[in-house]
């Protein structure tokens, strides 16, 4: 990839579980599913709900700003595009890193080596923690941090054997990041996907009548979410070329990201949100985004 579009890794925390619906009701376990990932059937955010919410927070930033200091640089219209004109900003899926789960031993977050790899290979954070990541993965557990390796993970429905990385890649896991998870956990990507499906939070709730106040008639129904304490990832990219010509700050994805960070601390994205749904805590890369100058990006786990 060319320094025209260059990717920054912005990473953000569920404070609240996460329902970004797929627009369908289906037979099955739930009524209302989330948005998955075709190849992996991984629940994602798609880019397109993190841009929405970030425009749409971007664009109250300005226009309540009273001192008329933040986004000052920052044009609406041309940073996120129009229906006629393509916007600065790219926005890819959210994806994600870790996966919260119960454990005998503590919450426990599930991640794989590919993910480590891809979303933390490049980090140069001088107060974050060194990290391996084992060379060769099975169908056991491969303990990065907080675990007792000389007992198995029991995560109520699944014992997994649990091994300690005594070789492997080095990785430096952000200072943030390393505050939000306290106990991590390698499995293989074929076991991340059952590990993922089968711990969704899933709720039954009701529509209610507004006539009577009351539940309305056959109006039951079930919906799963992504549980609270998951970590995310996404890109935003940048094209440098357009916003050159724009005349537009390289810093955009930065000021934008800081800018609207509180609304989405506090409003969130996704539907359910009237029932305490959506709330995600961000945070730009800043190691990684003052040390990448372009070049080649890889491909996503």
């Amino acid at each position: 990839m060319s320094n025209e579009l260059e990717p920054k890794k912005t990473y953000a925390r569920a404070l609240d579980p996460i329902h970004i619906g797929a627009g369908a009701y289906r037979l099955g376990r739930v009524d209302n599913t989330i948005v998955r990932d075709p190849t992996t059937n991984i629940p994602k955010i798609p880019g397109t709900s993190i841009a929405g919410v970030v425009r749409a927070f971007a664009k109250i930033v300005k226009e309540n700003d009273k001192e008329k200091e933040k986004l000052k640089d920052v044009d609406i219209e041309k940073v996120f595009g129009t229906e006629d004109n393509k916007g600065v900003l790219h926005f890819y899926d959210g994806q994600i890193i870790f996966f919260p789960v119960s454990s005998i031993q503590g919450t426990v977050w599930i991640t794989t080596k590919d993910l480590l790899e891809y979303w933390f290979g490049e980090i140069k954070d001088e107060n974050g923690e060194k990290i391996k990541i084992p060379d060769e993965i099975d169908d056991k557990s491969y303990v990065i941090k907080g675990i007792d390796t000389d007992k198995s993970l029991n995560l109520g429905w699944l014992l997994l054997e649990v091994k300690k990385v005594e070789n492997g890649k080095e990785v430096v896991l952000p200072s943030e990041i390393d505050k939000w998870v306290k106990r991590i956990v390698v499995v293989s990507d074929k076991l991340f996907s059952h590990i993922v499906n089968d711990g969704l939070e899933v709720r039954t709730s009701v529509r209610m009548d507004p006539e009577t106040g009351t539940a309305a008639e056959g109006a039951l129904f079930t919906y799963e979410a992504i549980p609270r304490g998951t970590v995310f990832g996404f890109e935003i990219g940048v094209d440098n070329a357009l916003a050159k010509q724009r005349d537009k700050n390289a810093n955009v994805v930065d000021d934008t990201i800081n800018a609207v960070s509180q609304y989405m601390k506090n409003l969130g994205i996704g539907g359910m949100g009237t029932r305490g749904f959506g709330r995600l805590e961000i945070i730009p890369d800043k190691s990684q985004n003052d040390n990448n100058t372009g070049g080649e990006a890889n491909a996503k786990p």
